[in-house]
């Protein structure tokens, strides 16, 4: 469900707090087991990117999206 927060703050109709996006994700990260699927991974540690650059934030939340609807992972 955490990682639902992450995607939520970032989706919302408000500015995004950058700064809470990157608290949860270090958190999130910190806690799960390695391996964590390739795209969780660069979703998590590309805050900063997803920052500079809206084109790419979406297209990498579409991505995490879609893998997690494929796989059928819970949104940890």
């Amino acid at each position: 469900m955490r990682l639902g927060r992450i995607l939520a703050e970032e989706e919302a109709d408000r500015p995004v707090d950058w700064l809470a996006v990157e608290s949860l994700s270090d958190e999130l990260l910190g806690e799960l087991r390695m391996p964590v699927p390739l795209i969780v991974d660069e979703y998590l540690r590309g805050s900063e990117r997803r920052r500079q650059d809206g084109v790419f934030g979406n297209a990498q939340r579409v991505q995490l999206l879609q893998f997690l609807r494929q796989s059928g992972n819970p949104l940890l």
